[in-house]
């Protein structure tokens, strides 16, 4: 019976949690991935054991890969860090290409971590915030759900390329 109910966890943990493919497939977005983006999105992403073209589909709906990148509310860089969530993680210079992806994966992580693995509430709470999430779900936002899709297909698609 213990057996039995450790391999059901596995397979719900698996049904939730984003597969760890270790390989970025670089050439899938819109926009290639820049070699040296993908080399550091590559090493956060080991570091902090998620998924890197999770990462980069972020990256991509986020900034365009773009590390110059200034949003209208002020979220900073490739990953769109707010400067005090950027501040939390570590990161002391958010248009840093390296501080910016290492604490936007970090940040992912505590994310897929708070929401046991579900990928569409961690997706939410990145764009909406962990608390508004936690509270709301997934649909917190009409803009959280639009980009959930995004990042979503944007994955999905980089997953298929492997």
């Amino acid at each position: 019976m213990r057996k039995q109910l450790i391999a059901l966890a596995f397979v719900a943990l698996a049904a939730v949690a984003p597969s760890f493919a270790g390989t970025l497939a670089t050439d899938v977005f819109p926009i290639p991935v820049p070699q040296y983006l993908a080399s550091v999105i590559t090493e956060a992403s080991t570091k902090y054991g998620v998924d890197p073209n999770l990462v980069a589909a972020m990256a991509f709906r986020e900034s365009r890969f773009d590390v110059n990148a200034v949003s209208r509310r002020g979220a900073q860089g490739v990953m769109q860090l707010m400067p005090k969530t950027a501040r939390a993680l570590g990161v002391k210079d958010a248009f840093d290409a390296r501080q910016n992806v290492f604490g936007g994966a970090k940040y992912l992580k505590y994310l897929l971590d708070r929401f046991h693995g579900d990928v569409n509430l961690t997706l939410a709470a990145y764009n909406a915030g962990p608390e508004l999430v936690a509270k709301a779900g997934p649909s917190a936002t009409r803009e959280a759900v639009e980009y959930v899709a995004a990042v979503r297909q944007f994955y999905e698609t980089a997953l298929r390329a492997l």
